[in-house]
């Protein structure tokens, strides 16, 4: 009698924890556009963001999706991982190590110049532009040729 009361308890603890965990995970859909000297990727996709971790996943037409992964110090592209620090090194040179973070969360970067809108901010500086709306994330850097264009797409059904 007591394994059976053990077992229930158990088992009725896991269901609560996969249904947190699953309701826990927002996944949204996306088109995404990444262009910079060493990147360049554009097309629909989804945005996964769960507890400790957002993915952006690019259904490139014909080709293999890519994945970017980021976790606490971590981003990885197709499974090759580096800290944030190297990452950002390598692929986007002289940007602080959480810019795909703020990015992915809509919230300021470390620019001056913080204008409010009615549906999000502007922030501009002499070469770069960033634009956060309700619906869609636009960063220019005119200087080292990199956009990051992100537009939050209505899921249909």
């Amino acid at each position: 009698m007591k394994n059976n009361k053990y077992f229930l308890s158990l088992f009725s603890s896991l269901i609560s924890i996969f249904f947190f965990i699953g309701c826990a995970t927002k996944t949204t859909p996306v088109y995404v556009s990444i262009k910079s000297p060493k990147i360049r990727v554009s097309d629909a996709g989804f945005l996964k963001e769960g507890i400790g971790y957002k993915e952006i996943i690019i259904y490139k037409a014909g080709n293999a999706p890519v994945k970017f992964v980021l976790k606490e110090n971590r981003i990885c592209i197709n499974d090759k991982c580096y800290n944030k620090f190297m990452f950002m090194k390598r692929y986007f040179r002289g940007y602080e190590k959480d810019f795909f973070d703020k990015i992915l969360s809509k919230k300021p970067l470390s620019l001056k110049n913080l204008q409010k809108t009615k549906d999000g901010f502007i922030q501009k500086s002499k070469n770069i532009v960033y634009i956060v709306k309700e619906n869609s994330v636009l960063f220019k850097d005119r200087k080292r040729h990199i956009i990051v264009f992100i537009k939050y797409l209505k899921e249909r059904g």
